[in-house]
């Protein structure tokens, strides 16, 4: 659904990254740094990925892989 590189901007955006279960990377700023994986929960400030880590949405962007 989504192409490389899309911004997860959104709580709806989100949901549907979670429902295709669509493998993501973490950014701040320019950097890339952590390739996250699939996210299989949110909540209002962060993400829940399937390793079990957490990230909060105000720090982090949120790019599919």
């Amino acid at each position: 659904m989504f192409k490389t590189g899309f911004l997860l901007d959104t709580y709806e955006k989100f949901s549907a990254a979670i429902f295709n279960q669509s493998p993501v990377e973490v950014w701040i700023g320019n950097e890339l740094v952590d390739y996250g994986g699939v996210i299989i929960s949110q909540d209002k400030e962060t993400v829940q990925f399937d390793d079990g880590s957490y990230m909060l949405k105000e720090v982090h962007e949120f790019r599919i892989r």
